[in-house]
C-alpha cells in the first residue's frame, strides 16, 4: 500500500486547481486586468473583456481570428509550464518533508517553482501586450470606456 504524503497530497491537488482555472481563463490575469489599484491594468484589456464587447468596438474578423491564435498559442505554452511547475512543486516538497532540509537544496528547489511562475507570469503579460497590440487607438479608447461603465465582464 502506497503511503500518501499530506503535503503532497496537498500541493496537487491546489496546483490541479490552480492549473484547471488558468486553462479556463485564457489570460489567467483576469483580476490584474480589470482595474483595482492595478496600474497597468488601466492600459491592458483581459481577452474577456475584449470578447465581450467585441460588436461594440467594431472588431475586424481578422483581429478577432489574430486574438483568437495568440490566446491558443498561451494556452497551449502555459500548460506545459503548468505541468513544469507541478514537478516543482513536488520536488521541493520532496526537499522540505523530513525531520531535517538541506537548506540549500530547498532554495534551489524553490527558485525553479519561481522561475516557472515568473514565466506563466510573463506569458501572460505577453498576451494581454498582443492584444492591445491588435486594437486600433478608437478600438482601445472604447474598451476602456466600456470597462469604466461597468462592463469589465
Amino acid at each position: 500500500m502506497t503511503r500518501v504524503r499530506p503535503l503532497h497530497a496537498f500541493v496537487r491537488t491546489a496546483l490541479l486547481l490552480a492549473a484547471l482555472a488558468l486553462i479556463g481563463q485564457p489570460s489567467g490575469a483576469r483580476a490584474q486586468t480589470d482595474g483595482g489599484d492595478d496600474p497597468i491594468a488601466e492600459w491592458l484589456f483581459a481577452p474577456e473583456l475584449l470578447m465581450q464587447h467585441r460588436r461594440a468596438i467594431g472588431l475586424t474578423d481578422e483581429q478577432r481570428d489574430a486574438a483568437s491564435r495568440i490566446i491558443q498559442d498561451l494556452q497551449g505554452r502555459v500548460v506545459s509550464l503548468q505541468w513544469e511547475l507541478l514537478d516543482e512543486m513536488e520536488s521541493l516538497s520532496d526537499a522540505i518533508e523530513g525531520p531535517r532540509v538541506d537548506l540549500d537544496l530547498a532554495m534551489d528547489r524553490f527558485a525553479g517553482v519561481l522561475d516557472r511562475e515568473a514565466e506563466i507570469k510573463r506569458l501572460h503579460l505577453e498576451l494581454l501586450i498582443r492584444l492591445k497590440n491588435l486594437l486600433s487607438p478608437e478600438q482601445q479608447a472604447q474598451l476602456r470606456r466600456l470597462r469604466a461603465e461597468g462592463g469589465a465582464g
